[in-house]
């Protein structure tokens, strides 16, 4: 990987859709802080993209509601960061 390459990777962001999904689910969120033994503030920094979920509970929580794992996240370039020459 080139210099120029990880400076890319560096500047990739996530857009959390946790929240999104959670809302469109049958399921509080106080179901998920339950479920993970977790803190509203856990769930909630979850749900905004400020702290993220470990693998396992990624893939135990797409599974509970019903989508990809690659389906929580959506990928943000920055401006100077296309994405499209990696």
């Amino acid at each position: 990987m080139t210099c120029r390459n990880l400076v890319k990777v560096i500047k990739m962001r996530l857009k959390s859709n946790i929240g999104e999904l959670i809302d469109k689910s049958p399921y509080k969120r106080e179901y998920f802080r339950e479920k993970f033994n977790k803190s509203r503030n856990t769930i909630s920094n979850w749900c905004t993209g400020k702290s993220y979920p470990s693998i396992p509970e990624m893939y135990e929580l797409a599974e509970i509601l019903k989508v990809d794992p690659g389906d929580l996240y959506e990928r943000i370039n920055d401006e100077n960061n296309s994405g499209n020459d990696f």
